[in-house]
């Protein structure tokens, strides 16, 4: 007689068929569509997948990638590689995104030194890389040698095209941003001076192109307190801005305040207080008189117009800002 585990061992596999009836069937475009197998896509270039990590937020395994990619291609290419070059920078542009300045100064550093034998000294990419460094130099407490690396990128371009060459305005605008920064503004002064007297004979005075140099110019002036060069200099601004966007504009408006904010500091409120008047013609045109911005702008004139008054006479001068209403009532 068989016992109970030898009929449990030898006993046949009972066919459920009442149950199997009611399994659902996969069909072949099922299967091809829904169950086909998994394939995993697996880069063989660190750096691609360094970036996906990267958009999925897993930044620690992206470094390690980019790491890995920036030694794969130093073995493989050589440091003056194109590819190389592009590993460095990743790996420079994430540590600078993540404020990671003392690790990023290494390969910074490196970056550069490829690229003063890969690219000419007036090049955009060159100039970007010097760039990088300096900002990387400024963020860790190294001001000096962030301005260092300027007048060295001088120099060096004064030698290859010459003093006046339309080139150097980059680097004679970045270091005076650099002494700007520190406060030192009658070091910054001669930089944006020589920088706008370059675009200038490039260019014309009234070009576009000399804006950017003039907008720093005049905020120099202003920190220097001499106000007459500063409005000088955002009257031609304005000159400018007409030409290219109208009367109307928006930049117009701009320049227009900080010539009227000029004025106020400089005591002169009779005439900032037309200006300021300008602007809110302007913004009004543009947002409607309920707008923020607007609403802004009659604060200031008010505040203006009430410092003129208990200056001059000890008064006191009413609000003049429209009520600003919406669907709600008037707040």
């Amino acid at each position: 007689m068989r016992g109970p585990q030898a009929m449990l061992t030898n006993a046949p596999a009972r066919q459920h068929s009442r149950h199997k009836r009611h399994e659902p069937k996969i069909t072949s475009t099922e299967n091809d569509n829904y169950y086909s197998k998994e394939t995993v896509e697996i880069s063989v270039d660190p750096s691609v997948m360094a970036q996906r990590f990267l958009e999925q937020g897993r930044n620690a395994d992206a470094e390690r990638l980019f790491l890995s990619a920036l030694d794969m291609k130093m073995t493989t290419l050589g440091e003056e590689h194109p590819e190389t070059e592009k590993c460095l920078e990743d790996i420079c542009t994430f540590y600078t995104n993540f404020g990671r300045y003392q690790l990023a100064e290494e390969f910074a550093e490196t970056l550069l030194r490829v690229r003063s034998l890969t690219t000419s000294p007036v090049d955009e990419l060159y100039n970007k890389t010097v760039e990088q460094v300096a900002n990387v130099y400024e963020k860790i407490g190294k001001q000096n040698a962030a301005e260092a690396l300027y007048r060295f990128l001088i120099t060096l371009q004064e030698e290859v095209v010459g003093a006046d060459n339309i080139s150097m305005v980059f680097a004679l605008n970045r270091l005076a941003e650099c002494y700007s920064r520190q406060g030192d503004y009658m070091a910054a002064l001669p930089l944006y001076e020589r920088a706008l007297a370059v675009e200038e004979a490039a260019y014309g005075p009234f070009a576009v192109e000399t804006n950017n140099t003039l907008t720093e110019l005049a905020r120099v002036y202003q920190a220097l307190r001499n106000f007459d060069k500063a409005t000088e200099i955002l009257k031609r601004q304005v000159i400018i801005l007409e030409a290219v966007h109208g009367p109307q504009g928006l930049s117009v408006a701009s320049c227009i305040a900080k010539m009227a904010e000029i004025f106020e500091e400089a005591g002169n409120k009779l005439e900032a207080e037309a200006l300021y008047q300008r602007v809110i013609d302007i913004y009004e045109n543009a947002y409607g008189k309920n707008s923020g911005t607007v609403q802004s702008m009659y604060r200031k004139l008010d505040q203006l117009r009430m410092d003129k008054a208990r200056t001059q006479q000890g008064g006191f001068v009413a609000m003049t800002a429209p009520a600003a209403s919406s669907v709600m009532g008037v707040w």
